[in-house]
């Protein structure tokens, strides 16, 4: 996936739920904007879920990024 578009979600104010596909159909879903890291050319991301979990994440193994309730 492109990073101006993994940028462009990311940046949104006010902060909106996403959640992204891998392409090893992986799925991850960003509730606070606490759930997440990047690196500055967003070519690497961090998700940082419950209980400690960090998942470092290639921005292209993105399939898929999508809204989330």
């Amino acid at each position: 996936m492109k990073t101006a578009e993994i940028k462009e979600t990311l940046e949104r104010n006010p902060f909106r739920p996403f959640a992204i596909r891998l392409t090893n159909g992986a799925q991850y879903a960003f509730k606070t904007p606490r759930d997440l890291g990047a690196t500055k050319d967003y070519r690497m991301l961090f998700y940082f879920g419950d209980n400690g979990e960090a998942v470092r994440i290639d921005s292209e193994s993105i399939v898929e990024i999508f809204e989330r309730n």
